[in-house]
């Protein structure tokens, strides 16, 4: 069994990176594994990314030894392997509150450290960051490094290309560090991928390498002289073989693959490599989740710990035991299913996500279907393009994106899939309030920004029973439509006194009559505001829910006569206020000419909302179903 982390053991001595660096080389080695077994047995309790921090450990130490940062810049991709950095960096004491309401986030975060530079937490962005931090200071004469780590997978972003190209020309003194481990959350896809993997086993340059260093010792103070004039031991290995010819081409200089896990190895690198001018990719193999029990065979279940998967007292930190089964069904799962049923009716139908088989639901769909599933990587912006194509050939693409994600491409829904009029179902899982991942990866913008875009369908389910006939009207409506569902279990029916009204375009559903006031829910709130109308009938408050369907189009023969009314009317919504749904039904009354009704908007205010448990984040924003009572207590007294 592996021991626990000791209270005084070295990672107890660091409280900044320069407590790292005064500890003697050999401790480097040990100290890794004591950060390792720290994370195991933390973020089993706590939960969050583990298997990306445990394949980081030994790369983040070994920097926080050779650079000066804050003073130099350091920039992580994505920015949810940055656990060990936040141990180094002053934020051990407070660990055990990472994801938690009021803690550490779970990504790098602006607000928290002066070692992080910048709050992230989407793929692809860090290269261009960097060079704009290195450009800038080089305008102000400032020497200072810049290092930026980026995964194999993010790689394959388009905006990573921008940025390797942009720096090609540039030519600044920038250290980019190719942390490769074959896994974005899924197995990393594509060409890139399989360059790589060829340099990633590719012998020749290795043991050339070895042999020049055994030479090299040989020649004594003439090999140094040697070594010095080419610039780096690796610069004369690449005169024998050339594995990084890619980023060769593009104007920079390649160095590896070498061995993400030895500390001290990579602490050489980086020292060598620092001081090399011009932009120097440093290409480093990494195992996601090692030490994690089994993450040899599935670094993927180790990618994201729940806090339910939690440890009992005496287990071996490095044993990750299985999550217990859900007592409820997720919208993901629904959609899951409701894909396989779909695909299996109609030939037509076919997936595509970028690089979220497994978070999406679209596993099962890709092993029923595998040549009617296409997983495109961390590329959204190729995703939708690529959809757009498809349903130009005869296809039905139903391209499944979390809400946030889409933000990345927008261009392409305009121009490629609204204006070339080649209709996509996009299927917008995590829309809403996300809990634990936060700011990034709250889904609430998606009804603003594609509202204004002319011939969108604009739908949100309130249970699964609606989503699986929403994809279905979805499927035969020959139109674009994006369907939001959020990161939650599926409410189940309050009731089914009768077969449910159809899916037609831009009509409501009214759930309950009321005379008192009406609650217009748009998606899974609906089930919130039917309770909240439960509480209110013991004051003698009759009040009506309708059940939106539609945030465009929005249903003007219903909505209106409520406008036109005296009782006020509530709009409530898992969205930002801005732009949502509320305001799709302030816009209607603004064109109602007769229009008396008192209309109150809930939504999420206009802030960035921290990370919390989602029911958290919903009493924070006034979205739970007591908040939801007291605003129609309030509209009903005309406060």
């Amino acid at each position: 069994m592996t021991a626990a982390p000791s209270r005084d053991g070295l990672l107890a001595q660091i409280a900044s990176p320069e407590d790292l660096k005064r500890l003697p080389r050999e401790s480097l080695p040990p100290l890794a594994e004591e950060v390792r077994r720290y994370l195991l047995e933390t973020v089993q309790r706590t939960g969050g990314h583990l298997g990306s921090n445990l394949g980081t450990v030994e790369l983040t130490i070994a920097l926080h030894r050779v650079f000066d940062f804050p003073r130099d810049r350091l920039v992580w991709d994505v920015g949810h392997q940055v656990y060990t950095h936040k141990l180094i960096t002053g934020r051990r004491a407070r660990f055990d509150t990472i994801r938690q309401e009021g803690g550490l986030s779970g990504f790098q975060c602006a607000q928290e450290s002066p070692y992080d530079l910048f709050t992230t937490g989407h793929a692809g962005t860090s290269l261009s960051l960097a060079l704009g931090l290195k450009c800038g200071a080089e305008i102000g004469g400032d020497p200072r490094r810049v290092v930026a780590v980026i995964g194999d997978a993010s790689l394959g972003c388009g905006v990573a290309f921008e940025a390797l190209n942009a720096a090609g020309e540039l030519k600044p003194n920038l250290l980019v560090v190719l942390n490769d481990n074959e896994w974005s959350i899924a197995k990393t896809v594509g060409a890139l991928s399989r360059y790589l993997n060829r340099v990633r086993t590719g012998r020749l340059y290795t043991g050339a390498r070895r042999e020049l260093e055994r030479f090299l010792d040989r020649l004594g103070s003439i090999g140094s002289r040697v070594e010095k004039a080419m610039g780096d031991l690796s610069l004369l290995a690449r005169h024998l073989v050339v594995p990084g010819h890619v980023f060769e081409a593009l104007g920079l200089r390649y160095y590896g693959p070498s061995d993400g896990h030895d500390v001290l190895e990579l602490v050489d690198l980086l020292e060598r490599t620092k001081e090399i001018e011009g932009v120097v990719i440093l290409h480093v193999l990494t195992q996601k989740g090692k030490g994690g029990e089994g993450a040899d065979q599935d670094p993927q279940r180790l990618h994201g710990v729940s806090p339910k998967a939690a440890p009992v007292v005496g287990r071996d930190p490095g044993k990750i035991p299985p999550a217990p089964a859900k007592a409820s069904r997720s919208f993901t799962q629904a959609f899951s299913d409701a894909m396989i049923d779909l695909a299996a009716r109609n030939p037509r139908v076919v997936a595509i996500t970028a690089a979220m088989p497994d978070g999406t639901g679209l596993r099962p769909f890709s092993d029923r279907y595998p040549d009617r599933f296409f997983d495109t990587g961390i590329t959204e912006q190729h995703a939708v393009a690529f959809a757009a194509g498809l349903s130009r050939a005869g296809a039905i693409p139903i391209a499944a994106i979390y809400s946030t994600f889409l933000q990345r491409a927008l261009d392409q829904v305009f121009q490629e899939v609204l204006v070339s009029e080649s209709p996509v179902v996009f299927a917008l899982d995590r829309a809403g309030l996300v809990g634990e991942d936060g700011p990034t990866h709250n889904g609430l913008f998606d009804v603003a920004f594609l509202r204004g875009y002319p011939g969108v369908a604009l739908l949100a389910p309130r249970d699964e029973t609606e989503l699986r006939a929403m994809l279905a009207w979805a499927v035969r409506a020959g139109r674009t439509c994006a369907i939001r569902y959020p990161r939650a279990s599926c409410p189940q029916p309050e009731f089914e006194r009768e077969p449910r009204p159809p899916i037609e375009a831009g009509r409501a559903e009214v759930l309950r009559e009321g005379k008192d006031c009406t609650i217009v829910a748009y998606g899974v709130l609906a089930a919130g505001a039917l309770a909240a109308a439960e509480t209110l009938v013991g004051e003698g408050i009759e009040v009506g829910v309708v059940n939106a369907r539609f945030a465009k189009p929005i249903d003007r023969d219903l909505l209106t006569p409520l406008l036109g009314a005296k009782a006020p009317v509530v709009t409530l919504e898992d969205h930002a206020l801005s732009g949502g749904f509320g305001s799709a039904v302030l816009e209607l009354r603004a064109e109602t000419a007769d229009a008396r009704a008192p209309v109150r908007c809930l939504g999420v205010p206009d802030r960035f909302v921290a990370h919390a448990p989602r029911n958290a984040q919903l009493r924070a924003c006034g979205l739970d179903a007591a908040s939801v009572a007291e605003v129609v207590r309030r509209a009903i007294r005309g406060g």
